[in-house]
């Protein structure tokens, strides 16, 4: 396992977090066992929100948390989302924000947060009174870093003029590349780490999915697009061609590739969502070697060829208040 800093602070996390989300939606008992599974590799840093399972995922990990040393585990969760009639709804009211850390607290079993991200920008609320609750609760000691997801490279200049941003938090993977134009760029220059989610794109970058896979059910492969015929059969042939290329070339599959085309940046960091133990058992083998921007050139070349009609992460933007 890699290990960096989060910017701007002593927070210490593994280059690969457990993504928790899956976990809210799960059996408990896997959901528990994954996130030991996770540690035991290497991983300390586990993202979570209240909003995964209805805060099931962050109970399970408060849950899980009980058998080890509070400071040997980075927990990063999130405010600024309500549900209204069963949707989730962007609100970073004071109010509401104040409401769902305590809430949080009181499911993780911990007096204070390590990474506290705003989940989604709220365009009702003005972004000097977001900031100053967040410096608020830093001061307090509720918090140790503030992050900043699904914010684009404007907001969070806005955002900065006003607090200290320690962590982005957007989508990211070779599928889903707009963050390279503006979100990414802004992070390396103001040192900010980027903290990637959806990595593996719900799973399609592990190259163990099939054309058969019925996902009607699923909590967030029913309404993405991606996962949708006939676009779900042009991802599955791009994940064929770029685990070819991979291999042929470096002797690697394209789950390594998908991290490492995170990981190959600086001051990254890559968020695996698992709800199996076994979802865990790769991790330490993406290690020890970085894609060439030859490689880059020709993942980008397949992705362009193979997809015909391509979608970004859009599906799961909230609607405001």
């Amino acid at each position: 396992m890699e290990y960096t800093e989060i910017s701007g602070t002593d927070i210490k996390v593994s280059r690969i977090g457990l993504g928790t989300q899956p976990i809210g939606y799960f059996d408990k008992d896997l959901g528990m066992q994954t996130i030991r599974k996770a540690l035991d590799q290497g991983i300390n840093l586990m993202d979570t929100a209240p909003v995964y399972g209805d805060g099931r995922s962050e109970e399970i990990l408060g849950q899980a948390m009980k058998d080890y040393d509070r400071g040997e585990i980075i927990v990063s969760s999130k405010t600024g989302m309500e549900k209204v009639q069963g949707k989730g709804v962007r609100n970073t009211s004071p109010e509401l924000m104040a409401r769902t850390i305590e809430a949080s607290l009181k499911r993780l079993g911990t007096d204070y947060i390590d990474i506290f991200h705003v989940h989604w920008p709220d365009m009702l609320q003005p972004a000097e009174e977001t900031a100053g609750f967040l410096k608020g609760l830093k001061e307090e000691g509720k918090i140790r870093a503030i992050g900043l997801s699904n914010y684009s490279s404007e907001q969070m200049y806005e955002f900065c003029m006003h607090a200290e941003v320690n962590v982005c938090q957007p989508p990211y993977n070779v599928f889903e590349r707009a963050v390279e134009v503006g979100v990414l760029p802004f992070c390396q220059k103001n040192d900010i780490t980027l903290m990637a989610y959806r990595s593996l794109c719900q799973g399609l970058l592990t190259g163990k999915m099939n054309a058969d896979a019925d996902f009607k059910d699923h909590p967030v492969k029913s309404s993405d697009p991606k996962f949708q015929l006939p676009r779900y059969r042009q991802y599955l042939e791009a994940v064929s061609s770029i685990d070819a290329l991979v291999r042929e070339d470096h002797d690697r599959n394209v789950l390594d590739l998908a991290i490492q085309w995170i990981l190959g940046h600086n001051n990254t960091v890559a968020l695996w969502g698992g709800w199996k133990p076994e979802h865990m058992e790769p991790v330490n083998d993406v290690f020890g070697w970085k894609p060439d921007p030859e490689t880059r050139d020709k993942v980008r070349d397949i992705v362009k060829k193979t997809i015909h009609n391509p979608v970004g992460p859009g599906f799961l933007e909230p609607p405001t208040r």
